[in-house]
C-alpha cells in the first residue's frame, strides 16, 4: 500500500507503508534546509515515488570514501508529473532500468539503489527526492521546500525515556537496531521528545550531523528545547508549516551497555513500526546480548 508523504505545489511524493523516511538525517544542505526526504524501501528494488514522466538521466561521479569499498557511479533520474511542468521531480541513488520518454506510475520500479560515496558506512539504501525547477537540476543546492504530509492526530505514544532497556534485533559491525520507547503521530513513527512545552518525534543523525528535526504536535517558538527526557540535545533555530522544526544540536552521549556510541541515526517509520538506530564508534567492535541499556546522558557524564 502507498501513502502520501510529503508534496509541494500540488506534487505529492509517496511511499510504501513498509518503508521508513527521514527530511534531516543526513549531513546534506538540502536535509538541512527540508528539501528533500530520503526514502528506505526493504529492497534493493526502488519503487517510483511519483507518477509522471522520465524527462531526464545522468550519470555521475560520486564521491569516494575511506569508510568502505563501493563503486563510484551515481545517477540522476529527473520525472515530470502531470500537476507542475515548471518543476521536475529529481531521484539520486537509483540505477536506473527506465528510459527517457518512459511514463511510470507511483510504485513502478525505477531501477536498482545503489550505495556510494555520498552515504555513510551505516547508511542503508535509499532514494533521495527532491523537487527541483527543470533548468536546475545538477546543483547541490536549489530545491523547492518539501512538506510533510500530515492529518493531525493524537500522539500515541511511551513518554521519553534517557534511559531504558531495549531488546537487539539487529547487530551489525556499522550499526545496532532495538526495540525502545515509540510515539506516532499520522502516518509518523518515530523517537519520542519534547520540544519547548510540547512532545515530538525525532528526525535526525545526533550529535554527529549537528541539527535535526522534530515534527512537533504543539506550537513551537525559535529558541525552545529539545529533551530527552531530562537530557537537553539541541534547541530550536527554524520552524516550517508543516509542523517540521530544526534545531541545533547541544552536546550529549549516548551509551549502550559499556559502550560509548557515536550516535543515534533517527528515521521515521509508515506502519507504526519503528527501531532505535545507534551508531558504535568508528571501528568499535561490540558484543551485545538480547537486552541492552540505552542510557542518554549530557557530554562528558558517560564513560567507557
Amino acid at each position: 500500500m502507498t501513502v502520501e508523504i510529503a508534496s509541494f505545489c500540488g506534487i505529492k511524493i509517496y511511499a510504501q507503508l513498509s518503508n521508513r523516511v527521514t527530511f534531516f538525517n543526513s549531513p546534506y544542505p538540502a536535509h538541512f534546509e527540508h528539501k528533500a526526504v530520503d526514502i528506505y524501501p526493504f529492497s534493493h528494488d526502488a519503487p517510483s515515488p511519483v507518477e509522471g514522466k522520465v524527462m531526464y538521466i545522468y550519470e555521475f561521479t560520486a564521491p569516494r570514501t575511506k569508510q568502505f569499498q563501493m563503486p563510484t557511479k551515481e545517477y540522476l533520474i529527473a520525472i515530470e508529473t502531470p500537476v507542475a511542468s515548471e518543476y521536475l521531480v529529481r531521484i539520486l541513488h537509483v540505477k536506473p532500468i527506465v528510459k527517457v520518454g518512459d511514463s511510470v506510475k507511483v510504485g513502478q520500479i525505477l531501477g536498482e539503489m545503489v550505495k556510494n560515496g555520498h552515504f555513510d558506512s551505516w547508511t542503508d539504501l535509499h532514494m533521495h527526492v527532491e523537487i527541483r525547477p527543470r533548468d536546475n537540476l545538477i546543483r547541490a543546492r536549489g530545491g523547492m521546500p518539501i512538506y510533510a504530509s500530515l492529518k493531525w492526530e493524537k500522539f500515541y505514544g511511551m513518554l521519553p525515556a534517557s534511559s531504558f532497556q531495549g531488546k537487539v534485533i539487529v547487530q551489525r559491525p556499522n550499526y545496532t537496531l532495538l526495540k525502545g520507547p515509540i510515539a506516532r503521530m499520522g502516518l509518523f513513527s518515530g523517537l519520542p521528545v519534547t520540544v519547548g512545552k510540547g512532545i515530538g518525534i525525532l528526525d535526525g543523525g545526533l550529535p554527529h550531523y549537528g541539527f535535526g528535526g522534530v515534527l512537533a504536535r504543539g506550537k513551537v517558538e525559535i529558541g525552545d528545547p529539545v529533551y530527552i527526557d531530562g537530557v537537553k540535545i539541541g534547541h530550536v533555530t527554524n520552524i516550517y508549516s508543516d509542523g517540521f522544526a530544526r534545531f541545533e544540536v547541544e552536546p550529549f552521549s549516548v551509551k549502550l551497555d559499556n559502550f560509548i556510541m557515536k550516535g543515534i541515526s533517527c528515521y521515521m517509520g509508515l506502519s507504526g513500526d519503528f527501531m532505535w538506530k545507534l551508531i558504535p564508534q568508528d571501528g568499535k567492535k561490540m558484543s551485545l546480548k538480547d537486552k541492552a541499556s540505552v542510557i542518554i546522558c549530557p557530554q562528558g557524564q558517560a564513560h567507557s
